[in-house]
């Protein structure tokens, strides 16, 4: 785990000036022996670079501080959840679905959505389902300083607070990226980080049988699935395939043996 509390920018910033003075002592001839130091020195800033910005990008990994991806479990179980909402008429479509196949899910609600359709948010709440911080205004958090990341997760807490009685515990960063700052600012307020185990680009709309299958081969015990009922906030994609696709993915999940719980449930489960 990376314990010194920088930001990615900050620590991109750094190691650009290390690069810098090391191309600089090479170009003059300095450093030379018994090696190029100074070219050494930029090459390992690069390659630090490099590992830096995909451990902020990539989920499955706490180089940053604790995330959740999936569990280690003996249950046969996964955790369905959906990111961007909610987003008429697919938030409502999907939730159609979950409720006729008797599935629980997780939906990591974007703050200026949730206040434009606060009827949906507490149908998901009344259905048994799980809401989630998607945050406000579905910033790169890796751009934001401390403040409006702060901000971010906050404004969206009150909004879910105000239409369901209490805060959101669990919380997606957009993209799922995240450094030391974003990781630090999720625990001061005691809410869990949740990344993916399955990803299907379905934001992309490849087609229904395209999200289905990508989802399905990746799916083992413990899963966390992501899918989109949402469009960020400019809401002008369709979301029919993930809509249609949704349905494919449970019914074969059921055939094979596996369980819907929600994301709350699923961290209760690792051992």
């Amino acid at each position: 785990m990376f314990d010194i509390k920088m930001s990615l920018i900050s620590i991109l910033a750094v190691l650009t000036v290390v690069v810098l003075v090391g191309l600089l002592l090479d170009y003059l001839r300095l450093l030379k022996r018994p090696a190029r130091l100074g070219l050494w020195l930029a090459i390992l800033g690069i390659i630090a670079g490099c590992v830096f910005t995909l451990n902020a990008v990539l989920p499955g990994n706490r180089f940053y501080g604790p995330t959740f991806s999936e569990v280690k479990t003996s249950q046969k179980i996964v955790a369905l959840t959906f990111d961007d909402g909610p987003y008429p008429p697919y938030t409502g479509r999907v939730l159609d679905i979950l409720r006729e196949e008797g599935v629980p899910a997780t939906f990591f609600v974007i703050g200026k959505n949730a206040e434009k359709h606060p009827e949906l948010v507490r149908r998901i709440i009344a259905e048994g389902h799980q809401v989630g911080n998607h945050t406000y205004n579905h910033l790169d958090l890796l751009k934001a300083d401390r403040a409006t990341i702060a901000d971010e997760v906050d404004r969206t807490n009150k909004v879910i607070a105000a239409i369901t009685g209490s805060p959101a515990k669990v919380v997606r960063p957009p993209h799922g990226f995240r450094d030391a700052v974003v990781l630090e600012v999720m625990a001061e307020r005691g809410m869990k980080v949740v990344e993916w185990s399955v990803l299907s680009r379905d934001w992309t709309n490849p087609g229904v049988e395209t999200i289905a299958q990508r989802t399905l081969d990746k799916v083992k015990s413990g899963a966390v699935i992501l899918l989109h009922d949402g469009d960020g906030i400019a809401a002008g994609s369709p979301r029919d395939q993930t809509v249609a696709a949704t349905r494919l993915i449970i019914r074969e999940l059921k055939a094979r043996g596996y369980n819907f719980v929600t994301v709350d449930e699923i961290l209760k489960t690792e051992e």
